[in-house]
């Protein structure tokens, strides 16, 4: 039996779900927004380990039951019924003591856990991530952090004299826009005083994500002309080009490195690979939204996941 986690019509989590389904696979689905009538009971038994039941209004999951778990859930802070209601509201009190304790049996489980919460932390910074991906063998792209705006213009400097541009985007897990340093960029530069940011030598070549489900990967390629492809109708007149694609065994196996290095058994790969083959991984995401490489190529990462979670290899 597999548990799923998260908001049921969210694309990841509904593929999941459909997939465990078209399977065969034992499920059951907690919908957080019913975090506020959930009830979660956890003990510690010194021969049996961790037994406890989650409860809420669709049933009770005897968590012993549970062979692995994947793992979507949004902050709770910003859950809709409890965003706008003030810090010491008694919902968000125990809203956040209901998820502080889920998350406490997701990071101690002895079971398969997609990804367990304290494993995630290592996207909350990009420079931590950055040595951990040089480690298992990738190259990363020439990189500054700095709130000094006069060491970002000597940097820009630096690689334009090489013909190269540079990106900049942000150094924490929250989502940004990659973009090019522009001369209009200059203006506003001052700003990165109260905010260090992440500036990079832009590396020529094609994207391609990775995703690595246990020992698995799934690689796509994407040709896009955006800076960032994720945002390519907005920076670009047209969609990013999906297509699955095949890595060299020594690329796919250092994906399966890097995923164990961070303890994310199922994660998203950013890669670079330039014109001379050399491969350059910008990041690893913690709880990728593959739904949007899935639905574009029919690659079966969702299968492959609930599957892994059930116990296959």
């Amino acid at each position: 039996m597999i548990l799923i986690l998260g908001i049921p019509d969210e694309a990841p989590v509904a593929r999941a779900i459909a997939a465990a389904e078209a399977d065969g696979i034992g499920h059951l689905v907690f919908d957080q927004r019913d975090h506020l009538s959930a009830n979660l009971m956890l003990t510690l038994d010194p021969i049996a380990g961790w037994r406890g039941t989650l409860s809420h209004p669709k049933g009770t999951v005897n968590l012993a039951s549970v062979s692995g778990v994947y793992v979507r859930l949004m902050d709770e802070r910003f859950l809709p019924d409890i965003v706008d209601l003030p810090a010491d509201a008694p919902q968000r009190l125990r809203s956040a003591r209901f998820h502080a304790l889920l998350h406490d049996w997701l990071n101690v489980a002895p079971i398969r856990i997609a990804s367990r919460p304290r494993a995630m932390l290592s996207n909350m910074s990009k420079t931590y991530q950055a040595g951990i991906i040089r480690r298992c063998g990738f190259a990363i792209p020439e990189t500054l952090v700095t709130n000094d705006p006069d060491t970002v213009l000597a940097f820009v400097a630096r690689c334009a004299a090489d013909g190269d541009d540079v990106v900049y985007k942000s150094v924490s897990g929250t989502r940004s826009i990659v973009q090019i340093f522009e001369p209009a960029d200059r203006e506003r530069l001052s700003r990165i005083r109260w905010c260090p940011t992440q500036f990079q030598r832009k590396v020529r070549g094609h994207d391609v994500r990775v995703h690595v489900v246990g020992k698995q990967t799934f690689a796509t390629a994407i040709r896009s002309d955006a800076t960032d492809y994720r945002y390519a109708r907005r920076q670009s007149a047209d969609d990013a080009e999906l297509t699955t694609t095949e890595l060299p065994p020594a690329t796919r196996a250092t994906c399966v490195a890097l995923s164990g290095a961070l303890d994310l058994p199922f994660t998203g790969i950013d890669l670079r690979i330039s014109p001379s083959g050399e491969v350059f991984c910008f990041e690893a995401n913690p709880c990728p939204a593959y739904s949007y490489y899935e639905s574009r190529t029919g690659a079966p990462i969702a299968a492959a996941l609930t599957r892994w979670l059930a116990g296959e290899k």
